[in-house]
């Protein structure tokens, strides 16, 4: 009788947060050596452009990571186009997009506008300004069924077209905790350990 057995082979990424500061090579060569494949790191912070990703992600490359993405962290304080002008202008005169992505962070209720159909427009003014730079297949969204429902509504489904990368910490690498929102039915990344102290900085862990 022949046996098979199903095989997923995952891969498992990290992503920095501004707080992190400027992470050393050495950390970054030991996240490496610790079984991570790819990074994501936050280039933008409500009004403060985060300058240490510009080396993080150039250490990260150092240490052989193939995939470096960035994400946004937006504010409604500033224009949604500008603050994308701003930031991935500076990452691409910097030399850092090569084909990769950026992520559009949305979460915490409390930083957006008080009414779901102003979100709905300055999260997808955000995205079509990301995609007009980019390209929309390098455009994704981070966010959960909980703060997306909050935000702008479970049922609006104005960046269904982009990549979805969310959270859930039951520090279980598997899509089968997934609940359907936005009109995403899969996602592409998921977030599934929170602030984990390792290699002398602190890192979430991800996987896909």
């Amino acid at each position: 009788m022949l046996i098979t057995f199903a095989i997923t082979l995952q891969t498992r990424g990290f992503d920095l947060s501004y707080y992190q500061g400027d992470v050393s090579q050495d950390s970054m060569n030991c996240l490496f050596n610790n079984g991570y494949r790819f990074g994501i790191i936050e280039a933008q912070i409500g009004n403060t452009f985060n300058q240490n990703s510009i080396s993080d992600y150039q250490r990260a490359k150092a240490a052989g990571f193939q995939n470096v993405d960035f994400y946004i962290f937006p504010t409604i304080n500033k224009d949604a186009r500008s603050q994308v002008r701003d930031t991935v202008q500076r990452l691409l005169n910097a030399g850092v997009m090569t084909g990769n992505m950026i992520w559009l962070d949305i979460e915490n209720i409390d930083l957006f506008y008080p009414t779901q159909a102003q979100n709905q427009q300055f999260i997808a003014a955000m995205l079509s300004e990301m995609s007009n730079m980019l390209g929309a297949n390098r455009v994704g969204v981070y966010s959960n069924w909980n703060q997306w429902s909050q935000i702008v509504g479970s049922s609006w489904t104005g960046a269904q077209p982009h990549q979805l990368w969310y959270p859930h910490y039951d520090n279980w690498q598997s899509f089968d905790d997934f609940q359907p929102f936005g009109g995403w039915t899969r996602p592409s990344i998921k977030q599934y350990l929170g602030d984990n102290p390792e290699c002398s900085t602190h890192v979430d862990r991800n996987f896909y």
